[in-house]
């Protein structure tokens, strides 16, 4: 499976790692499923934004992506997406490129232009039929485009950028001239060098579909003549206000927002199960909020089970019919919110002392990936009454929308109830008075 990865530029935003937590699903299904899975995510290191970049900040072009990376795969961590089995560079894979467009121009499929060395989409069988596009790619260049790039058509895309003196010290040395990749054929050589020729899986946000998916498809079979991918997923956007969330349009969220307000970073994955892959969201601070709640709740009932379990000594074995309900649900096309009902319904279902719950939800766990196993409280949170803990979790609700009245109310009742209660980074913590 390949996942189309960041560019870095800029700390992803919360909508761009929507799909890094949708792969991490897909590739955690396909093991539950006793599938071996190679997963490669690319990271592209060099284009357009990234040299702009670095000719800003003064520095040279791999000193100015490095701590973006760095920030990403941290981000990755947080969200316990496990690391996939590659994550190349695109700078890695300069030489399995110029063989690629090489192949292409020995071909007649790739021309070379005044500015590069552009495919000839002409040529490219069912050209947009990823895109559902009726595509007319014999259209002319305007001439104002023509003028500038000497392109045949004006659908043909850059496979190899020639150098120009904005690029500074980037550039690489092939035989069509010097110059640096075009986006689409990075991935291209990554998928074809790590995976070969056909995939099972390509991943990415929908608006990849086109211009690059349908691009990436296009040179690659026009290289290999075999289909590229088996299966596409394509997740969609997460918005705000109702508009697509990104850095063009200044309205993004970074994980590291989420957790300087002191929502855990679990939780804006627990949050993206609230709807299918396929479906925008809608983001709001309320509704992670809720989120981080409910597997606060999640985690504390995970840890009464283990310690009532732990007392018992018993060895609990994964209830049956709920692991059936439970696979239907993740084989139907990553089913997950309905996954996570199923979670919930084995909770209200079965007694708390029974071993086999612990045991199924940890196994379930192995697919959601809200590390249940590390589940601990300060103080043990079953010889909380159960009306003290809906108090605690009420208030928390209260404070996540910043009604701060209600909070200080609600706050005066745990306390006439007989318990202190201290604000934490890692949650609130109560005691005994």
């Amino acid at each position: 499976m390949y996942t189309c990865g960041p560019t870095v530029y800029a700390p992803a935003h919360i909508g761009n790692l929507r799909t890094f937590v949708v792969s991490d699903w897909l590739r955690r299904v396909l093991e539950w499923n006793n599938y071996q899975v190679t997963a490669v995510m690319n990271v592209t290191d060099v284009d357009d934004k990234t040299i702009k970049g670095s000719r800003a900040a003064g520095v040279p072009l791999p000193s100015f992506t490095k701590p973006f990376e760095e920030t990403f795969f941290a981000d990755l961590d947080s969200l316990n997406i496990e690391r996939p089995t590659h994550t190349p560079l695109a700078t890695e894979y300069i030489k399995p490129i110029i063989e690629m467009i090489d192949i292409l121009l020995q071909r007649d499929l790739a021309y070379q232009a005044v500015d590069g060395i552009y495919f000839r989409v002409a040529k490219a069988k069912d050209y947009g039929a990823l895109a559902q596009l009726k595509f007319n790619p014999t259209a002319t260049q305007s001439r104002i485009g023509s003028d500038q790039y000497d392109k045949e058509a004006a659908s043909d895309f850059a496979l190899w950028k020639f150098w120009q003196a904005a690029d500074g010290e980037v550039g690489w040395e092939a035989p069509f001239g010097r110059g640096r990749p075009g986006w689409h054929i990075e991935c291209s050589a990554m998928i074809r060098t790590l995976l070969g020729d056909t995939i099972d899986f390509h991943l990415g946000g929908t608006d990849l579909i086109f211009p690059h998916h349908t691009n990436e498809m296009a040179q690659s079979e026009a290289v290999t003549g075999r289909p590229l991918a088996n299966h596409w997923l394509h997740i969609a956007f997460v918005n705000m206000a109702n508009s697509k969330m990104a850095k063009s349009e200044g309205n993004i969220i970074t994980l590291a927002e989420i957790i300087v307000r002191g929502v855990p970073s679990l939780a804006y994955r627990y949050w993206l199960l609230s709807a299918h892959y396929r479906t925008v969201m809608n983001f709001s601070w309320e509704a992670l909020a809720g989120a981080a709640n409910s597997l606060r709740r999640l985690r504390h009932y995970v840890f009464d089970l283990s310690e009532k379990n732990k007392s018992g000594g018993k060895t609990g074995i994964i209830n049956q019919e709920y692991l059936s309900k439970f696979t239907e649900a993740i084989n139907d096309d990553l089913n997950l919110p309905v996954a996570l009902s199923i979670v919930w319904q084995l909770l209200g279902d079965y007694s708390p002392a029974s071993p086999d719950m612990l045991t199924t939800i940890l196994e379930f766990d192995k697919v959601l990936g809200f590390d249940l196993a590390s589940a601990t409280e300060p103080e043990v949170f079953s010889e909380i009454p159960n009306e003290v803990k809906q108090l605690v979790i009420d208030r928390e609700s209260a404070r996540e929308v910043n009604d701060f009245s209600r909070a200080d109310s609600l706050r005066q009742e745990i306390t006439t109830a007989g318990y202190a209660i201290e604000d934490t980074p890692e949650g609130p913590r109560l005691r005994k008075k």
